[in-house]
């Protein structure tokens, strides 16, 4: 008996300390790749990073958890919202006269712009929210959804925390706001990343143009553009990755400075990047002007040159979580408990035998 409870003591003890190992050790998935001494791989902005999806690895980071205003990226929390209650984007709208009030939406184009009682598929709300950016889109989605506006950003902040976005909170649907209204570009991928599993959202944000169609308060529709340069540069900005591109979202508002989070998928890996605070820079003795979040993406995403999913893991070793990783330590945690369990069964077990003997 006291042998079988030696090694079951021993048993434990080498698994307590395996566990140590592995919490020492740290954990598998995602790497660190940025320190004092690393290069600035987005000098124009004042926070990035740079994730791969497949294996958890971040490749680079500069001021990830801080929290910044993120302008119109917080139009990709309102896209997915709506795509969590219609995800084929089915049926029409009217557009609410609390839409287009400047109280909710403000910088609208004059005459390209949703209109009060205006209907309009949800399709075609999408594309103008994601694709030239329409905030009256946004507050359009928020009011048809929700009789009270506040009720629509409560969802966005319900839906933040779901996704494990600890440093982000919303004011509006939109991004005109700031103070209180902010996220980080860790939290943004995760936003971006979780979007990005929508058909209809992945369609919408790869387009470079569309169209607001002719309706019951209008004879005429009108196109408009993206606002992504990255994916659809122009003779500003030179990339060899605009046909890996999958999308994602521009902002910029004063207080956000100017704001991007791209979606690239290359050699069978899947890159989330986000740059907030770009600066706006001079070209050509200034005759034309290029964006710091543009030109700093571009730059991260020379990162991924030559990365597989086979070697990705040798040029940024592995120190953070991953799934398998947990797993491990659920592993570890409940054979112990199984080894205590047996144990204490087998000490009642002799305290019974015990007590029959001496009565």
């Amino acid at each position: 008996m006291k042998g079988n409870k030696r090694n079951l003591k021993h048993g434990m003890t080498g698994l307590i300390l395996a566990m140590i190992f592995l919490l020492a050790a740290g954990p598998a998935g995602t790497v660190f790749a940025e320190d004092d001494s690393a290069e600035d791989m987005a000098p124009n902005s004042k926070a990035a990073i740079l994730y791969e999806a497949t294996t958890g690895t971040v490749l680079y980071e500069k001021n990830a958890d801080e929290q910044r205003a993120p302008a119109s990226m917080t139009k990709v929390m309102t896209a997915i919202l709506v795509l969590e209650e219609n995800p084929n984007l089915e049926g029409e709208l009217t557009v609410s006269e609390d839409a287009v009030r400047g109280y909710y939406c403000s910088d609208m184009v004059p005459q390209k712009h949703l209109l009060a009682g205006e209907v309009i598929s949800y399709e075609d709300c999408m594309k103008y929210l994601l694709i030239p950016s329409g905030n009256e889109a946004a507050t359009a989605f928020a009011f048809d959804m929700c009789d009270d506006y506040k009720d629509f950003i409560a969802k966005m902040n319900e839906k933040a925390e779901e996704l494990g976005c600890e440093n982000t909170h919303f004011r509006d649907c939109i991004g005109l706001a700031s103070g209180e209204h902010y996220t980080t570009p860790r939290d943004m991928v995760k936003i971006c990343e979780y979007a990005m599993q929508f058909d209809k959202f992945r369609e919408c944000v790869s387009q470079s143009k569309g169209t607001v169609p002719a309706s019951n308060v209008r004879d005429k529709g009108f196109d408009y553009e993206t606002t992504n340069y990255v994916k659809f540069p122009d003779d500003r900005y030179e990339s060899p990755y605009s046909k890996y591109m999958t999308g994602c979202k521009t902002g910029y508002t004063p207080a956000a400075g100017w704001c991007f989070a791209g979606c690239m998928e290359k050699d069978g890996l899947a890159f989330y990047s986000v740059v907030m605070g770009g600066e706006l820079l001079d070209y050509k003795d200034g005759e034309r002007v290029v964006q710091g979040d543009f030109l700093d993406t571009i730059n991260l995403y020379s990162l991924t040159d030559g990365l597989t999913p086979e070697n990705i893991g040798e040029k940024y070793p592995q120190d953070n979580a991953s799934p398998l990783w947990i797993a491990a330590i659920i592993v570890v945690l409940a054979a112990a408990a199984a080894l205590w369990f047996v144990s204490w069964r087998k000490k009642q077990k002799y305290v019974k035998e015990k007590s029959g003997e001496e009565q």
